[in-house]
């Protein structure tokens, strides 16, 4: 005969056996829920579509056969698509020069968009700069091709926080030596929106203490600590206009340099005013 405590001794060891059984079978599931109704996750967002541009825009009128030559090395379509320049912005140009740039981002600006077409790169103009300036402009004033640009003299000539993007394209080692670089980069932060995007582009050296005037050339490591010292933030960098070809001793504007100055290595960054 099964005495009482056995009994009990056998239906507490069923007991615990089932409690096993029962926790077994929940990890074996992995905690996972029967319910068909349960709300999976949200998918990511999608990443913005790459910005481009109608190639159309480089064949309007009042381009010349030298700006036509100068695309393929300059590659501006994709230089103002990382730069992010869109339809409707307010562009400077800053020493625009001969215009090549400002003609170009007029027709991607459009009709709601502004492009300032600015002539000095100081705080003064010359009037030999400003009578070729001008000059550029006529001859590239084909209809109403340059409707939405406009020419100014200065960057104290705009508003502040009035522009979406500056560019600045072969010019900032201009400015002179490092004291003076670094003393006009508050000049383009103030005509900048905040959040407002500062595109510079120079002619590379491997000189790496200071500007090489002698060819026109600007290290790129100097001029990003210089300009981050000025106030902006930097965004990023590309190697769109490298040439591993070039060996930095020359410009490309003289007769006998191996490279045409359209070509040789120029570094390309991008720069963004603080919101605060």
């Amino acid at each position: 005969m099964i005495s009482l405590r056995c009994l009990l001794f056998s239906r507490s060891f069923a007991t615990f056996v089932l409690v096993l059984l029962t926790a077994f079978v929940a990890a074996c599931a992995g905690g996972e829920s029967t319910d068909d109704t349960a709300v999976e996750a949200p998918a990511p967002p999608a990443a913005p579509e790459p910005i481009s541009y109608d190639p159309a825009v480089l064949d309007v009128a009042g381009r010349s056969e030298d700006d036509h030559y100068r695309d393929g090395g300059t590659k501006p379509l994709e230089l103002y698509a990382f730069f992010g320049v869109e339809p409707g912005m307010a562009i400077g140009d800053l020493s625009t020069s001969m215009m090549y740039n400002a003609h170009i981002l007029s027709q991607i600006a459009g009709t709601d968009g502004k492009v300032y077409a600015i002539i000095g790169l100081g705080d003064s103009v010359n009037d030999r700069f400003r009578a070729r300036t001008e000059t550029a402009y006529a001859e590239r004033s084909v209809g109403d091709v340059l409707a939405n640009v406009e020419l100014i003299d200065t960057l104290e000539d705009l508003p502040e926080n009035s522009l979406d993007v500056l560019i600045t394209v072969r010019n900032y080692h201009d400015f002179g030596e490092r004291e003076a670089r670094v003393a006009n980069v508050p000049r383009m932060l103030r005509v900048l929106k905040p959040g407002g995007i500062l595109g510079a582009v120079d002619a590379h050296t491997d000189k790496a203490d200071e500007r090489d005037e002698s060819v026109h050339r600007m290290n790129e490591a100097l001029a990003l600590e210089e300009i981050v010292e000025g106030g902006f933030e930097f965004v990023e960098a590309s190697d769109l206009l490298y040439n591993s070809e070039d060996t930095f001793d020359f410009d490309g504007r003289r007769e006998g340099d191996p490279i045409h100055r359209y070509f040789i290595q120029r570094w390309v960054m991008k720069f963004t005013k603080p919101l605060n």
